[in-house]
């Protein structure tokens, strides 16, 4: 073995990319075009879920195969669903059992053929298919990741709820939005202003911090925000505040899916 390939081989600890698939994600910009897939009727109930090809791609690139992904706030369960893409181990946690019964559907009712989610009923004579194995729990996100043991966990990706204020007028109308749950404090979304999420976010990030594995990496999915006229750099402000709990901040990745323009 050459010295050259033994150092290249060392060197990428993170994930299984080649050298021209790493490079394209050194972009800052990341433009997709991902069709409604299979599971989208299902999942589209919750108003504010991410393609499952996108986070099977974020988490391609920061894990390797098998490695066990936690989403703490997983919705409908996206970033278990890209999980199941990816070849990796995933387990989500979730406040609100209408989402948790959707993804269980979807576990049932679907697997990953071809590097794709199908209905189970279309392939049941295929002999490769892969059921969809990841695992999703009932309960707030801070006593749940509390349960695990430390350094266990060797990715945390998630879309966290930030609709502050969303009760004001106007926004509570919005119909595109239904993930929020008014009546449950455990949800960060109901935080009454954004001095109150940053306080939550932080609460998080100390246990992400305790969870990880060292060297390994929580991935925030965060839009910014407009408040009486004002832009807010959410997604920078949260960064600062995971800061604050012990991680570096390594970036920003701007990603927009042209199909839902």
């Amino acid at each position: 073995m050459r010295v050259g390939d033994c150092l290249a081989r060392r060197r990428n600890l993170l994930n299984n990319l080649s050298g021209s698939e790493w490079l394209y994600w050194t972009d800052s910009l990341y433009l997709t075009a991902y069709a409604v897939d299979a599971t989208h009727g299902l999942r589209k109930a919750h108003g504010a879920m991410k393609p499952p090809e996108l986070m099977a791609d974020i988490i391609r690139f920061f894990t390797k195969r098998d490695e066990l992904v936690l989403d703490p706030f997983a919705g409908v369960g996206g970033t278990l669903l890209g999980a199941a893409l990816a070849g990796r181990r995933a387990l989500g946690y979730e406040i609100n059992p209408d989402w948790i019964r959707i993804y269980g559907q979807i576990s049932r009712e679907f697997v990953v053929q071809d590097n794709a989610l199908v209905r189970r009923s279309s392939c049941e004579q295929a002999q490769e298919f892969l059921p969809i194995s990841g695992v999703m729990k009932e309960g707030d996100c801070l006593a749940l990741m509390s349960e695990l043991d430390s350094e266990s966990v060797d990715a945390i990706i998630t879309d966290p709820p930030y609709g502050c204020d969303h009760a004001t007028t106007g926004f509570a109308r919005e119909t595109n939005f239904n993930m929020f749950n008014y009546n449950d404090d455990r949800d960060f979304g109901n935080s009454g202003s954004f001095d109150e999420f940053y306080l939550r976010m932080k609460d998080f990030g100390m246990a992400a911090a305790r969870v990880l594995k060292p060297s390994h990496y929580l991935v925030l999915i965060i839009g910014d925000r407009y408040k009486n006229g004002e832009y807010i750099p959410l997604g920078v402000r949260v960064a600062d505040v995971m800061r604050t709990a012990g991680f570096l901040f390594k970036g920003i990745k701007i990603w927009s899916n042209k199909v839902t323009q």
